[in-house]
């Protein structure tokens, strides 16, 4: 297709975008891939709603960023960067923080085939800016769509104090609990080896692509403090696997580095709710107590998985 795409932009998505305070910022542009529109939020914080195209020979896809940066770092590439950006494409704000379905996937391109669709996929996409993208963008205090929300975090955080503290206080194991950002509890368990070490064991929620499942996994960590988010980069006394991989390693029919990335998923413990959430404790528990403990008490390192 040769289509002149930023024209298209400036006539059917801009005059939307203006009343919302987003300019068109030629400066954003790279080729013909990347094309953004950019407002200041205050005097240290810029919005801007990126248009990321593909062509093709027979068809144009495009798709939406929302990105929230510094004022310092703004430049085309902020999304694909890995910055420090607040940034999620549209497609994974309509599915997992407003629950909206209008697309087959959450990782959403708009197809253009013909000039008809160009304009067709143009405008919905920026009635999807202006109802969502833009409301999500400029409230700092949104939640992101990889994180679990806080209601079922507080949920895994009262069913790991039911289910599993007092067990794990026999095996000699305390209990500890860390604040992620927006007060998001990161629980743990600690216990201090003759070595001088700590033996840390911690459930870790992990990202769904399913918006109604929730997914986490225990992770094993033997270091010289009990702060199982920092490192100083003391390798000799530092290993840590993850108890699914490790489970699997014991008991798995082909290697880990065989499997397919859905099938690396299966590993993990799967719940939608709080009565398959406290059986999927369990289950990591009686893991927990025939393998990880004697792979994180044991003094002679192992295999290392970040």
């Amino acid at each position: 297709m040769n289509m002149d795409f930023e024209t298209l932009l400036l006539d059917l998505v801009a005059p939307r975008l203006k009343a919302l305070g987003f300019a068109y910022d030629a400066r954003l542009r790279v080729d013909d891939e990347l094309f953004g529109f950019r407002k200041p939020l205050d005097h240290a914080v810029q919005a801007v709603i990126q248009f990321q195209r593909r062509s093709g020979v027979a068809t144009d896809n495009f798709t939406v960023n929302l990105i929230r940066t510094q004022a310092s770092e703004i430049q085309p590439r902020q999304y694909d960067a890995g910055t420090e950006s607040h940034a999620a494409r549209l497609g994974y704000v309509l599915w997992y923080v407003y629950g909206l379905r209008d697309y087959p996937t959450s990782d959403w391109w708009w197809t253009m085939s013909d000039a008809a669709q160009h304009e067709a996929a143009l405008r919905d996409a920026a009635e999807k800016i202006v109802r969502y993208g833009v409301l999500w963008l400029e409230d700092p205090a949104a939640p992101k769509p990889w994180e679990m929300p806080l209601q079922r975090v507080d949920e895994f955080s009262a069913a790991v104090q039911a289910v599993m503290a007092l067990e794990m206080e026999r095996l000699g194991y305390r209990l500890k609990q860390q604040s992620l950002p927006g007060d998001r509890p990161y629980c743990y368990f600690s216990k201090a080896m003759p070595d001088g070490t700590y033996a840390l064991i911690e459930l870790q929620a992990i990202y769904s692509l399913d918006p109604g499942e929730f997914i986490f996994d225990v992770r094993l960590q033997r270091k010289a403090d009990d702060d199982p988010l920092a490192f100083n980069g003391d390798y000799q006394h530092w290993r840590s696997i993850s108890l699914a991989q490790l489970v699997w390693q014991v008991r798995g029919p082909v290697p880990l580095e065989g499997l397919a990335v859905t099938s690396v998923t299966d590993l993990f413990w799967h719940y939608r709710d709080r009565a398959e959430l406290d059986a999927q404790l369990v289950d990591a528990l009686d893991q927990i107590k025939q393998i990880g403990c004697d792979w994180v008490e044991q003094i002679a390192a192992s295999k290392v998985i970040q």
